[in-house]
């Protein structure tokens, strides 16, 4: 099995979240797939979460969708939303950390998608707040795992180490272990 084979179901997983209003769930499968897709080349990322994942948000997010230009958006800040969120559940950044721009974000979704509110820096109350559409930011995401996956194609180390990437599986023909 190819690490594209291993990753797809991840994208696959979080589209259908998406698709069913699941929108919680689809967030945790996005801040969760750089994790996933970094530590399967940490010799070029780093063996620390924090280097590898902000290397990779470096890497194949912030400049592949614009973070870089208009909306002032560090790896940093995507790496604290990650810790806040999937180990805490907050929109609050509770780490100081002195590459941080942002310090709190709300995400948002319009099921009629009639209203995009995405990428909107806003200061409320003296506090540095990032709006983000949960549709667009996935989408950002998977943009960013299929360029990493076209990244990797001939890479050794990344289709060696997606051997290890845990997978559900269905019994209903039997197990493989």
């Amino acid at each position: 099995m190819s690490f594209s084979d291993k990753i797809n179901p991840f994208l696959v997983d979080m589209n259908n979240c998406l698709k069913n209003g699941q929108n919680n769930a689809a967030l945790f499968i996005a801040l969760a797939l750089p994790d996933i897709c970094s530590s399967t080349d940490m010799p070029r990322f780093g063996k620390t979460v924090k280097k590898r994942y902000t290397k990779w948000i470096d890497e194949y997010f912030i400049k592949q969708n614009g973070y870089d230009q208009n909306v002032t958006m560090s790896s940093t800040d995507v790496y604290l939303l990650r810790c806040a969120y999937l180990h805490s559940g907050v929109d609050k950044i509770i780490q100081k950390d002195v590459n941080a721009i942002i310090e709190k974000f709300v995400f948002v979704f319009s099921p009629s998608k009639i209203i995009t509110a995405h990428r909107n820096s806003i200061i409320n109350n003296g506090i540095a707040t990032m709006q983000l559409d949960t549709h667009e930011f996935c989408r950002e995401i998977e943009k960013s795992v299929n360029l990493f996956i076209e990244d990797s194609i001939d890479n050794k180390i990344v289709e060696d180490n997606s051997k290890n990437i845990l997978h559900v599986q269905n019994i209903d023909n039997g197990f493989i272990f």
